[in-house]
């Protein structure tokens, strides 16, 4: 299983007093649509970015945008979603057709109203 590592804030997309799971749901519809602007909108300042791989973090918001303009684009369907013991956990299947499908699990650490941490745990699909 691989992981990376992204903080991040709701700010943008909903108005206060919007539960967890829909401020997950916003950062990764913005992810989807290669939105980088908006779900770096999301983001706080200080947003840590860790790839799997990497040998340092990508950080701040320009990190962010930066990890979504490099990605490829990927088809998600939504799988599960929960919110247990501070976090959010939402499963989607990822596909890039003809070349590889997975299970992403995004898990949302959320603190007050700002998610302080999202982790993606990958596994794959085949």
């Amino acid at each position: 299983m691989r992981s990376f590592v992204v903080g991040c804030s709701p700010h943008a997309a909903y108005p206060p007093g919007v539960g967890t799971l829909d401020t997950a749901r916003a950062f990764i519809a913005a992810v989807q649509k290669q939105d980088a602007d908006a779900a770096a909108e999301l983001c706080a300042d200080d947003v840590e970015v860790m790839l799997p791989g990497a040998d340092q973090a990508l950080r701040g918001k320009d990190g962010v945008r930066q990890m979504i303009r490099l990605a490829p684009q990927f088809e998600h369907s939504l799988r599960d979603e929960e919110e247990r013991d501070g976090e959010v956990r939402i499963t989607t299947l990822t596909r890039a057709p003809g070349v590889f499908a997975n299970y992403t699990t995004w898990r949302f650490v959320v603190d007050g109203d700002r998610i302080k941490r999202l982790a993606f745990d990958l596994r794959g699909a085949n």
